[in-house]
């Protein structure tokens, strides 16, 4: 399950910042940024060392619809 939480829009080149729970993985510093053509999402390194929060293709994809989708309610 995705959840969005303190979702904040913006203008200009970030569209708008969020925190992400996805299953049971809290990610606080997301960023959909508008890119031509529509968004990509940036999601925040973990731990020490850095390294991609660890998450699969599909839960990437989905959380960049969803965020996508409240950008979409929320600036319209």
């Amino acid at each position: 399950m995705i959840q969005i939480e303190n979702f904040h829009p913006a203008r200009g080149r970030v569209a708008a910042t969020f925190t992400a729970t996805v299953g049971d993985l809290a990610l606080p510093g997301c960023a959909l940024i508008r890119r031509e053509g529509g968004y990509t999402l940036s999601v925040p390194r973990m731990g020490a060392p850095s390294r991609q929060a660890p998450l699969s293709a599909v839960e990437l994809a989905e959380l960049e619809r969803v965020a996508v989708e409240m950008v979409g309610v929320v600036c319209n």
